[in-house]
């Protein structure tokens, strides 16, 4: 979590990346078309490193199996209604919501999403590859290396640095991932994978980004910028 929250952040991408992104003139303040992008793109790499790769060499090292942390596909698709069925309701609680001031301000992360559907299938897309590092660390890494001493009680001590990481966010998101961590936390480890999670979380996701960008009017009108 350090690694994604302090790797990850706009100081590092600035100290790293600055200089080779700056914009055709090199002069202070013009910078490369896509510099947002490229510093969403490194977050998403300090997550995967942090969520993903660093627990996976932990695992290796201890000489354990990586497909047995939940990362099969099998035990989603068997209830892949069962997920859908839990994600529906919740986008009309999104569309509610898109109407705060609070909701707007804050999505969609990348602030060019809307200049055009590149723009915005690429965001969307590592948006989708962060989820899954995620969901490894906290609905696998997490919880099937609590299972065998803490059974089902593993959830709620995921919960405590899971909701943390919402602070940033909302409030109504903080409270809401205890709720949807617990949920999808169970069913991770009833069914052996956090493919369910991922999908989930995916799909909230671009529904909150696409209902923010329709309210502000800032719908993509072209595919490339």
């Amino acid at each position: 979590m350090v690694v994604m929250h302090f790797g990850g952040s706009e100081q590092v991408f600035y100290t790293w990346w600055g200089n080779a992104l700056k914009g055709p003139s090199g002069a202070p303040g013009d910078l490369h078309p896509y510099f947002a992008l490229f510093g969403l793109m490194h977050w998403v790499g300090a997550c995967v490193v942090g969520y993903m790769v660093l627990p996976m060499i932990y695992l290796k090292l201890c000489k354990r199996r990586i497909r047995d942390y939940y990362i099969g596909p099998a035990g989603f698709i068997r209830h892949i209604g069962l997920y859908l069925a839990l994600v529906t309701p919740l986008l009309l609680v999104v569309w509610r919501v898109s109407y705060l001031p609070d909701f707007q301000r804050i999505y969609p992360f990348y602030i060019f999403a809307g200049r055009s559907f590149f723009d915005l299938i690429a965001w969307e897309l590592l948006y989708g590859l962060q989820f899954f590092a995620l969901e490894f660390f906290f609905r696998g890494f997490f919880l099937q290396g609590l299972r065998a001493s803490m059974g089902y009680g593993a959830v709620f001590v995921m919960l405590v640095p899971y909701c943390m990481v919402h602070f940033l966010k909302t409030a109504a998101e903080s409270l809401g991932s205890l709720v949807a961590g617990t949920v999808l936390g169970t069913l991770a480890m009833k069914y052996r994978s956090i493919w369910g999670g991922v999908l989930a979380h995916w799909i909230i996701a671009i529904a909150m980004d696409v209902a923010s960008m329709l309210q502000k009017g800032s719908w993509p009108s072209r595919f490339w910028p």
